[in-house]
């Protein structure tokens, strides 16, 4: 593999970085049989002393020959002092990264590979930019967590010959928020679940993956949605029994933004836009071009517009409660949370805030 002596491997996000590391490590010291002449070094530092000792510990891993011949790997790993703040602002730790830079620029592939991965960086930094020079480089630099994501989950299925559908892999990203930790998890129960015996899906990724990143405020919404009134008291009842300090503010936070969404979907369905029974992905996206006028400009996601909304989301996920609670129903929702929350100002018990809303707003059906 290896065509430089030194990997350096960046990344908007730790484990992105230490991930793509991690396989060049263990690929470039696949042949090494010998466990002392593959050494990890840990990068990660608070203090200015331990900064410059990772740099000179790397330095002197890859010089020192090897007990039984052959080459040395060394991953320093998790960098987080290549810029402009904590031990990156040291003259000490300058000095220290420009030693390494200069020891680096001689090293022989022949002897030695160092792998580097860093997060953060600041790409203005010295050694970001001298380092181009002499290293096989790889910066995962992206605005959009999701679309990291997304280029993750493609490459980890590749190198361990996950089959995937495309779709698949961005709705996958989707529902993990962009989390990459997250996102390798699902994808290896996935592959579990289908057993190697057939591309996973994205009807796959809907039904076996939970979505991630509202934790106990997402089940608390199920639960309200779910018209059972018993489910959705016992649900807040948890939420607040586990932890006495709890505010009820993401609570309303999470049903707000659910429920103003809820609100264009069943527009739409009355407008005869979208299907009241089955409401598709390419329906969705079709209406969000038919649309796309009245919403020009608003282009980042927001709980204002529903089109910024992953297309699976709005038609598998919210589509079906909209479908079975009228119009009326949502919009007396909305104002029961401005009532809530003016609640919350004036009574000092959360919990029985958010049950009187439960009641009031759960009483009847959805209709």
């Amino acid at each position: 593999m290896a065509t430089k002596a030194t990997y350096f491997i960046t990344a908007d996000d730790d484990f992105i970085a230490a991930n793509r590391a991690r396989e060049i490590f263990e690929e470039l010291s696949a042949d090494v049989f010998d466990d002392m002449s593959k050494e990890i070094i840990d990068g990660t530092v608070a203090k200015v002393d331990d900064a410059v000792k990772a740099c000179a510990d790397a330095i002197e891993g890859a010089a020192t020959l090897s007990m039984f011949g052959g080459k040395k790997v060394i991953w320093l790993k998790g960098v987080n002092f290549i810029g402009s703040t904590g031990a990156g602002k040291s003259e000490s730790v300058k000095e220290a990264l420009q030693k390494l830079y200069e020891f680096l620029e001689k090293l022989d592939s022949e002897t030695a590979n160092v792998v580097i991965s860093a997060y953060p960086v600041d790409r203005r930094h010295p050694f970001f930019k001298k380092i181009q020079s002499v290293a096989e480089c790889e910066d995962y630099k992206s605005k959009d967590p999701t679309s990291a994501c997304v280029d993750l989950i493609a490459r980890e299925s590749r190198i361990k010959k996950i089959a995937i559908d495309s779709d698949a892999i961005q709705t996958l990203a989707s529902i993990v928020a962009g989390n990459p930790r997250m996102a390798i998890s699902e994808l290896e129960k996935l592959a579990i679940y289908t057993n190697g015996e057939r591309e996973i899906s994205e009807q796959d990724v809907i039904d076996m993956v939970p979505i991630f990143g509202e934790g106990d405020f997402f089940d608390i919404s199920n639960a309200f949605y779910s018209g059972d009134l018993d489910t959705a008291l016992n649900a807040l009842k948890r939420y607040f029994f586990a932890n006495r300090k709890a505010s009820a503010r993401p609570i309303i936070a999470t049903l707000q933004k659910q429920n103003s969404i809820l609100i264009q979907i069943r527009s739409l369905m009355d407008g005869g836009v979208l299907s009241k029974s089955y409401t598709t992905k390419d329906a969705v996206e079709s209406a969000s071009a038919q649309f796309a006028d009245v919403f020009e400009g608003a282009e980042d996601k927001s709980s204002y517009n529903v089109f910024s909304q992953n297309s699976w989301y709005v038609g598998s996920k919210l589509a079906p409660i909209a479908s079975k609670t009228s119009l009326k129903k949502l919009i007396d929702i909305q104002l029961n949370l401005t009532k809530a929350f003016q609640d919350l100002m004036i009574r000092d018990s959360d919990e029985q805030v958010m049950r009187d809303f439960f009641v009031l707003s759960m009483s009847g059906n959805l209709s």
